[in-house]
């Protein structure tokens, strides 16, 4: 053939930066910005990959880790931002505790005075968290558990057996605040 080079043992050999590059932003993904660039990277890569017969491997890995790193992001990202909200942060800081000191006082059959106590003191903080919320859901829930509880003060104090149905409405609504408070579940 015209034109064409011998292979010799001298030549250098041929290779796929881009394929290499792309290799680091798909490590890096957990900068977030590296995620576009292993993409773009990965698909010069291939690209170049067909000419050169370098690289395909490792550019079909960054393109899984940078969509992988992309998905990562996409769920942890709006719920880490979900999670700083002040009522979230007020009920998982004191609501909640205030709120499982109850479940323990039912659980051990604490006398009325001290649920009494409790659950007033339950009721006021898991308030003030929903009055710090700026999240309409987490606002809502954080109600609807509060609601619940005034609901077994009530009974507590007129002396009437809390019934089945209220504390299975309390434990559904006590899900949805802590579905609606973003709390992460890996």
């Amino acid at each position: 053939m015209a034109g064409a080079v011998p292979a010799t043992g001298n030549q250098p050999a041929i290779r796929n930066r881009p394929a290499t590059a792309a290799l680091a932003c798909g490590i890096l993904g957990g900068a977030l910005i590296t995620i576009p660039a292993g993409l773009v990277l990965g698909v010069i890569g291939l690209r170049r990959a067909a000419r050169t017969g370098r690289g395909r491997v490792r550019c079909w890995v960054v393109i899984a880790l940078s969509l992988a790193w992309a998905g990562a992001a996409g769920y942890l990202v709006p719920h880490l931002a979900a999670a700083t909200d002040p009522g979230c942060m007020a009920y998982k800081d004191s609501a909640l505790t205030a709120y499982n000191r109850v479940v323990a006082d039912v659980s051990r059959g604490a006398g009325r005075d001290v649920l009494t106590t409790d659950l007033t003191s339950a009721v006021r903080q898991i308030d003030d968290a929903a009055t710090d919320s700026r999240d309409a859901a987490t606002t809502r829930s954080l109600h609807a558990v509060s609601a619940g509880l005034r609901t077994v003060l009530a009974d507590v104090r007129a002396g009437a057996a809390v019934t089945r149905q209220v504390l299975l409405k309390l434990n559904h609504d006590t899900d949805r605040a802590d579905a609606a408070r973003a709390t992460l579940r890996v």
